[in-house]
């Protein structure tokens, strides 16, 4: 059989052309042309796919003219793979050859012929359109539709015309829109009305975010560049920045959310359906990476701003039920949340449990970053929450949010769920495979059941692990609500972060041995430690600060079965309702531990979450606990004075690995502008994220690998610039050559997929 090429020159060959004729037609072509003649001898050195059989491929140009409708050989212009923008050997000689000569196309030329670069704005900034007022708020006036990009974070007011992004539909207002656009999430894409005015404020609560890169890599590369390393039209004042092309995103890939058709379609749908139904209740479901998250938020963000601002205030409650990626609450909860305003930011953004654009009614700890953890107690606090919206919120629309877990258990658990809230419509995020989970969901909806395309990130610059441990770490360096601002128009208050390390802000002190001790005890989930070690189990962990509303909460707990196990100095308490509150033994220490040998969880109808808390260390000689929170004070004396407890949960949270170096990148110098780190510190947590795993609810098998480096010196060793470095808990540093000790490893969970199956 002949190859590919070998067709190609058949063909010309039918048409009789002798080989005189050719060739008197191959200089005439070639005379058209000088630059081919400077090069007539490197063409099949330099590209290799031209080989001996198309050294006549000059006299495509001529044959083709002549060439009969039916033959296979078409121009480069037709060529459906180049449509699709791939370029193949065969394709690159043909598009050669139609060009005229220019036997060696430049890089450039072939990545223009072959990929369309779209710009992401579709008009530049001019003294005609902008321009600057005191403070750095940009005025910029549209008389037409545009399209265009805004990196960083900003405030909007619409002044004259339509602005729609991210779902949202903001008309002209007072009221300044704060928007969060970092590079590691789908930028939002902003699109104007015809005589659009608006203006754009730059956000100086953002800079305490921003600052975070400091203390963490994970934290940097992702925000506009600081003044002294961008351009010149950046100013000291500026937080945001205009992308016009990709090759001006400062070198950074940037994803912009353009939704899909088919999802444009059903948003549409779902809002002109609140309409008519004021209390409709859609649940999202789908695989991990689907778009769940995003869809979510462009439904939200439809939904509020649905009518004019000018018309009454309209709520949207979202039940979150993702404990791995929650989008309001901390991770390793799942909540029911208020929202008044629109959502344009990212989770680690919005951190707070209440402020002006949501509140966080009432929050469950799973004590775990997946359901897979305590299936009984994920459902049972799903069934809490979706009662406290029927009695509180049963009038305002909901928007049910479900994991990426959609086999074995974690399919059992959505049509559960299903099946108890009994959603208007269930939205499953994929269209290819998963059948028989599409299957059991459809046969467990009574209404309606919609399969949608899933749109995952094209640009993954962080892991689930990364975002999750970036929401956490902005969740602890919250700071005090910022009051409004002055001279800006109904501005209302703001999140703001405190940059400094935890170690160097004063924590909590909570007495854990006296008779009016901060805390009824600790608790564990899924594991129960031995008195002896719960010290080193708790110290440097986060733990949910879980209040008591009621005594039954521990009804899932035998007293029989506790007082066994527990030592001498286990105690009973009583209230005066007569109803019996838990065991509480004691540890070495004396601090408080409320046994739980048979695995039990607190009743989620009777308590709830408040916050999340770090121990940062234990006072023996003082006797209190050392926790860093950014739960208020009030909160706390708040719930004392209602007679109510307080345990501290302690379960499967992630590692806080940050916390533990973020002195470390504090002393070297590490900021957004900065490229030198410590690699050894780096190393270090990256060793900590591929340790953990990032949803848990699958099998895994356990493996040991070496944490050393193979070569010494691989890595630079800038340990140097950081004194004391033995003074850290749970930080190893190696210098220079250094390794750590022989059988010194560490194990990771890796999941099953069945690379070691053998079949029969």
């Amino acid at each position: 059989m002949s190859s590919h090429k070998k067709r190609r020159i058949e063909g010309v060959e039918e048409k009789g052309m002798s080989a005189i004729e050719a060739l008197k037609a191959r200089q005439r072509g070639a005379a058209t042309s000088p630059t081919q003649k400077t090069q007539p001898t490197s063409e099949s050195e330099e590209q290799p796919v031209m080989s001996s059989a198309n050294r006549f491929n000059l006299l495509r140009k001529d044959s083709s003219q002549n060439a009969a409708p039916k033959s296979p050989r078409k121009s480069a212009a037709k060529d459906p793979r180049l449509q699709r923008g791939v370029e193949s050997p065969a394709s690159r000689s043909r598009g050669t050859a139609v060009a005229g000569g220019n036997t060696e196309p430049t890089k450039s030329e072939l990545a223009g012929a072959f990929h369309e670069v779209k710009p992401y704005s579709t008009f530049r900034l001019s003294k005609q359109n902008h321009k600057v007022k005191t403070g750095g708020v940009v005025e910029i006036t549209l008389p037409n539709k545009e399209r265009f990009v805004v990196i960083g974070s900003y405030g909007i007011r619409v002044i004259r015309g339509e602005v729609k992004l991210a779902g949202a539909t903001l008309y002209p207002s007072e009221t300044i829109e704060w928007v969060h656009a970092p590079y590691c999430y789908a930028v939002p894409v902003l699109r104007t009305a015809e005589e659009t005015k608006l203006e754009f404020y730059p956000d100086n609560t953002a800079r305490g975010i921003r600052q975070l890169g400091r203390l963490s890599p994970l934290f940097r590369k992702m925000w506009v560049a600081p003044p002294e390393i961008s351009s010149a039209k950046v100013t000291e004042e500026s937080t945001f920045e205009l992308i016009y092309t990709p090759e001006e995103a400062s070198k950074r890939s940037i994803e912009d959310m353009v939704p899909m058709p088919a999802w444009n379609k059903k948003l549409s749908s779902l809002v002109v359906t609140s309409r008519k139904k004021a209390s409709l209740s859609t649940l999202i479901c789908g695989p991990k990476s689907a778009g769940k998250s995003t869809f979510l938020r462009l439904f939200l963000n439809g939904l509020l701003t649905d009518r004019p601002q000018a018309q009454n205030s309209r709520k949207v409650v979202v039940l979150d039920l993702d404990p791995g990626q929650p989008e309001y609450a901390p991770a390793g909860t799942v909540s029911l949340v208020s929202v008044n305003k629109p959502n344009i930011g990212t989770p680690f953004t919005h951190t707070s449990s209440e402020n002006s654009a949501f509140k966080v009614v009432r929050c469950h700890s799973m004590a775990s970053v997946t359901p897979a953890s305590n299936p009984d107690l994920y459902l049972s606090c799903a069934a809490d929450l979706f009662d406290t919206y029927s009695k509180h919120h049963a009038g305002d629309p909901l928007i049910i949010n479900t994991p990426g877990w959609i086999q074995g258990t974690g399919l059992d658990l959505l049509c559960t769920l299903i099946e108890r809230i009994k959603p208007h419509e269930v939205l499953f995020m994929s269209e290819v495979g998963s059948f028989d989970s599409v299957d059991a969901l459809r046969a467990a909806t009574e209404l309606a059941f919609t399969e949608l395309p899933s749109q995952p990130s094209k640009i993954a610059l962080r892991t689930a692990a990364h975002l999750r441990a970036m929401q956490t770490m902005s969740y602890f360096h919250l700071q005090d609500m910022r009051p409004t601002v002055a001279n800006v128009p109904d501005t209302p208050s703001r999140l703001k972060w405190n940059a400094s390390p935890l170690s160097f802000r004063p924590p909590l002190l909570v007495q854990y041995s006296s008779l009016n001790r901060g805390v009824l005890g600790l608790l564990s989930y899924d594991y129960q430690c031995p008195p002896e070690l719960l010290a080193d189990t708790v110290n440097g962990q986060i733990m949910a600060a879980v209040e008591i509303e009621d005594a039954r909460a521990f009804s899932n707990f035998t007293q029989e079965e506790t007082l066994t196990e527990a030592n001498d100095s286990a105690q009973v308490n009583v209230d005066s309702g007569n109803q019996t509150w838990p065991v509480v033994t004691t540890s070495p220490e004396g601090i408080p531990l409320i046994p739980n040998y048979n695995d039990a969880a607190l009743d989620p109808r009777y308590s709830r979450t408040i916050g999340l808390v770090l121990l940062r260390g234990i006072d023996m000689k003082s006797k209190t606990l050392q926790l860093v929170t950014p739960i208020p004070l009030e909160d706390f004396r708040q719930i004392k004075s209602k007679g109510r407890s307080i345990v501290l949960l302690h379960g499967k949270f992630d590692t806080p690995s940050w916390a533990y170096t973020e002195e470390l990148y504090e002393r070297a110098g590490v900021d957004e502008g900065n490229e030198m780190m410590l690699e050894a510190i780096a190393d270090m947590e990256d060793n900590q994220s591929e340790a953990e795993s990032e949803d848990g609810d699958g099998t895994g098998n356990l493996e040991d690998e070496d944490t050393g480096y193979n070569q010494p010196g691989a890595k630079p060793d800038m340990t140097d610039r950081v004194s004391d470095l033995t003074e850290v808990p749970w930080v190893e540093v190696l210098k220079g050559g250094q390794r750590r000790p022989i059988g010194s490893r560490v194990l990771r969970v890796r999941r099953d997929l069945g690379r070691n199956k053998t079949g029969d």
